[in-house]
């Protein structure tokens, strides 16, 4: 853990690469053993960029799973620094600029954005967003506004659009279903699965389709016709929900003892277009 920012410190991170390069290659700036949490810290392997992401609390892990999920969504840099923010030649007044700077050590402050997004719009160009992400409490701290001023003012410039986010604006039940299933994004683990999924896929949805069929009931049946283990029908429910084989609404909690005929689950097929299975 860092105790105290050092000229020699930020010098390490530099030659480290921190907060360079993209995708895969991608080293955030702060990472989980650099900076004493005041929430649950998280490492979590990315499917999107295929590497670790370092998360500081659970509200960057929930607003993580819904970048994830995002199919918009391309890139994912957590933590990413404005390092060349004093090249900028922003105009702040006297007690802005006084925060750029250590008091002590008259070192520039390194500002981080939590999210540092690439997106694709309708035609396939890609274009930014970056996204600080706070308690609402924090909003009311005079220290904190400072902070996002600047860094508002160097987004603005770059005309990336810059946004703040808290526990009001993300849907924790659907980023919590999200987190739920995209553990079995990659079947990799579970060879008895993947080497049948095509076969084991068009049962379970003939099996959702049976009227007053639950979520359990269908897994159960599914696990006894293809003589697996317990728990592998519950598996490919979750691996076709996070490959997005099967669309669902996230909004609300998913209840396996439910009938399936209660959620308006929906068949992705491969040439873009959607049956229903029930509801």
């Amino acid at each position: 853990m860092i105790k105290e920012w050092k000229d020699s410190t930020l010098k390490r991170f530099i030659q480290e690469g921190r907060g360079a390069g993209d995708g895969k290659e991608y080293k955030p700036w702060l990472q989980v053993q650099d900076v004493k949490s005041r929430g649950r810290s998280t490492r979590i392997f990315s499917q999107k960029t295929q590497r670790v992401m370092h998360l500081l609390s659970d509200l960057q892990l929930h607003y993580y799973y819904l970048l994830e999920f995002d199919e918009a969504v391309i890139d994912i840099r957590e933590h990413y620094p404005l390092l060349d923010l004093h090249e900028q030649n922003l105009l702040f007044d006297a007690k802005l600029q006084k925060k750029l700077f250590n008091a002590k050590t008259n070192m520039p402050h390194i500002f981080t954005t939590t999210f540092y997004v690439t997106k694709v719009n309708a035609k396939g160009e890609p274009y930014y967003e970056a996204r600080v992400i706070k308690s609402s409490s924090e909003l009311d701290k005079p220290a904190t506004i400072e902070r996002l001023q600047i860094m508002y003012s160097y987004f603005n410039k770059k005309e990336i659009d810059f946004g703040i986010v808290t526990e009001k604006d993300i849907n924790k039940q659907k980023a919590l279903n999200i987190g739920w299933f995209m553990t079995t994004f990659d079947l990799t683990d579970f060879p008895e699965i993947e080497a049948i999924q095509h076969y084991l896929r068009a049962d379970l949805f003939k099996l959702f389709k049976v009227q007053g069929m639950t979520f359990t009931r269908a897994f159960t049946r599914l696990e006894k016709t293809y003589q697996l283990i317990d728990g592998s029908g519950l598996t490919l429910f979750k691996h076709l929900l996070a490959t997005k084989q099967l669309v669902m609404n996230l909004n609300n909690p998913i209840e396996l003892t439910d009938c399936v005929s209660v959620y308006d689950i929906r068949i992705n097929e491969t040439d873009g277009g959607r049956d229903a299975i029930s509801g």
